[in-house]
């Protein structure tokens, strides 16, 4: 798959993150002092949707059911029970939308 727009890039809170559904995929995209990051929406530990349970830490998301927590840059587990490493999408900035490569 090529890169595909998903939002503008005002959709998204800054410091936070928000759940959208490009082709079907439940994506996260996250602001962070004006960057932008993408992951899987699904806790890999649970099945559970983080937009709908999570809390954020500077680059760290927190799924607030089981408090796992991964780096969003990396998808690398910093904190268990969680063991797998949450998927991530390169996400750019193209004019005033945020696209990502969801390959």
């Amino acid at each position: 798959m090529a890169k595909i727009k998903v939002c503008e890039y005002k959709e998204v809170p800054e410091g936070d993150m928000k759940k959208f559904m490009p082709k079907g995929i439940p994506i996260a995209i996250y602001k962070l002092s004006g960057q932008v990051y993408a992951t899987s929406d699904m806790c890999n530990y649970d099945g559970s949707f983080l937009d709908e349970n999570h809390k954020m830490h500077n680059y760290m998301v927190e799924c607030t059911i089981h408090n796992e927590q991964w780096d969003i840059r990396t998808g690398e587990v910093v904190l268990p029970p969680a063991t797998e490493k949450l998927k991530t999408y390169k996400a750019e900035i193209v004019g005033e939308d945020i696209y990502v490569d969801l390959v």
